[in-house]
């Protein structure tokens, strides 16, 4: 019974080991892995912290020069206005196609993308000069929208 028992002993070692063996295999693949993983990771790191650096926009045009735009957010008469640089690198577009600074006019609506300057005026990235005016929020007529108590109360 002895010897037997030391034989299912064995027997039960040897195929023991191999499985822990096989085990560690993949986690010493896995680094090969990790560095692109990073890679990729810084990646995606800096674009979040270049689009956290962004600042989309939406406004009429007060003023346009070789360096500069003006803007106002909305038509209201006390408005603040808002300067933006412009600079070699910035993209004018048109909806989807390709646009210059030609056509921003005093009085059109613009919107786009900026990038937040430590100094001076935030710098325009890309610029949307085919944008319409937002729309307004327009008031009910007389009578309509009311309820049916409340258009009774007003009669």
């Amino acid at each position: 019974m002895k010897p037997l028992f030391h034989f299912l002993a064995v027997a039960f070692a040897v195929l023991v080991v191999p499985t822990t063996d096989a085990a560690d295999s993949p986690k010493k693949s896995a680094p090969k892995e990790a560095p692109a993983k990073k890679e990729s990771g810084k990646k995606e790191a800096a674009k979040k912290a270049a689009n956290a650096e962004t600042i989309p926009f939406y406004g009429k045009v007060v003023a346009v020069s070789a360096r500069s735009i003006t803007l106002v957010r909305s038509d209201a008469a006390d408005a603040p206005e808002v300067k933006f640089a412009v600079n070699a690198s910035t993209e004018y577009v048109n909806g989807d196609k390709p646009s210059s600074i030609d056509s921003v006019k005093p009085g059109a609506w613009v919107g786009g993308a900026a990038k937040k300057a430590a100094e001076g005026n935030d710098v325009i990235l890309k610029l949307n000069v085919g944008v319409k005016q937002k729309a307004k929020a327009k008031a009910t007529a007389k009578g309509k929208g009311k309820s049916e108590s409340e258009k009774k109360k007003s009669e």
